[in-house]
């Protein structure tokens, strides 16, 4: 073993070792990063549960619009088909309309001829 001079090595609280400075320099860097890396791991941990539970809320919300989406959907198809029932109607309403005019007309018609003929046959 290779014996440094004395004034490169720094005396711990125990007497009987000595640690060269640049050793203990490189130590003190080690247990530094250690510390920082240690550190910013944590953070990271709490980030990743942080996001974790935000992409589930996001996910849950995605499933709850999906539902309204669906909703929405088939109420818009129940409103059509409602409409459809509706205008049937209308056009049915119409035809009878248009029937029960015809015969108010010719019920008009065939009075108006009735008394007509009566006068004529009364002459």
């Amino acid at each position: 073993m290779l014996m440094l001079p004395l004034s490169s090595q720094v005396l711990l609280n125990d007497s009987t070792c000595c640690v060269p400075c640049i050793t203990l320099k490189k130590a003190l860097v080690v247990k530094t990063e250690k510390d920082y890396l240690k550190n910013q791991l944590g953070v990271v941990r709490d980030s990743v549960v942080i996001l974790d539970k935000i992409i589930f809320n996001q996910d849950s919300i995605i499933k709850i619009k999906d539902a309204q989406i669906a909703l929405y959907i088939k109420n818009e198809s129940d409103y059509k088909q409602l409409i459809e029932n509706k205008d049937k109607e209308v056009t049915l309403y119409k035809k009878e309309y248009k029937t029960a005019l015809k015969q108010r007309n010719l019920g008009y018609i065939s009075g108006f001829l009735g008394i007509i003929s009566g006068l004529l046959i009364a002459l």
